[in-house]
């Protein structure tokens, strides 16, 4: 779905004004791509004793067995009032300039198909939020997961391999979240986001007979 995102270039001073946030930290650690299998700390928005921009680990659960490294990185929307039951009132925001994804292309004679990398971005604007839910551990580190829907149109034809997409959102809607309004009218097709794809690797898409 989702596990690498775009934050270089990010204004947390914009962000904060933006969503009428207060800056927790400073040295705040941004990066033109953040893999969350590195179980990186990102600039998060969130709502815990007010609202403010502090850093989060990518990751819901402190605590994840070997064989499940991924569980908690992305979390099905679809699934809030039910495995995230416990979460769904703690709303965060991830600010980004873009996120990361792979279209999968039949390899002629292979099993393995043709990657292809594309960085998504908003539609006229510097940067977007991503939904998600934390929590707070034992150790007062917050830790969090990419709130996932049902792909839309373009996602359908990037990502067409789960057809699912993180939940992305401009200034406004991601207020909303914030705000705890219901989950369901951020997913799609109730909501669909302004992205935008860029092909970072033409050269890999096969020709055909009137290229």
């Amino acid at each position: 779905m989702c596990n690498r995102i775009d934050n270089s270039g990010l204004s947390i001073e914009a962000v904060a004004k933006y969503l009428k946030a207060e800056i927790a930290e400073g040295n705040y650690i941004v990066n033109k791509e953040v893999n969350a299998f590195s179980v990186p700390a990102v600039p998060i928005v969130l709502e815990h004793h007010g609202r403010k921009i502090t850093h989060g680990t990518w990751r819901l659960y402190k605590e994840v067995p070997k064989d499940k490294f991924g569980k908690g990185i992305n979390l099905t929307a679809e699934k809030t009032h039910t495995f995230y039951k416990k979460f769904e009132n703690n709303r965060a925001v991830v600010p980004v300039t873009g996120f990361y994804d792979w279209m999968h292309l039949p390899n002629q004679g292979k099993k393995t198909p043709i990657t292809v990398k594309h960085r998504m971005h908003w539609k006229n604007a510097d940067e977007f939020y991503i939904g998600a839910y934390y929590d707070v551990w034992d150790n007062n580190e917050i830790g969090f997961g990419l709130v996932t829907t049902v792909a839309n149109e373009l996602m359908s034809v990037i990502h067409n391999s789960k057809l699912r997409m993180p939940i992305c959102m401009d200034a406004k809607m991601a207020d909303e979240f914030l705000n705890n309004k219901p989950i369901e009218e951020f997913v799609f097709p109730e909501y669909d986001p302004q992205l935008v794809a860029e092909n970072l690797e033409p050269q890999k898409m096969p020709f055909t007979l009137f290229d």
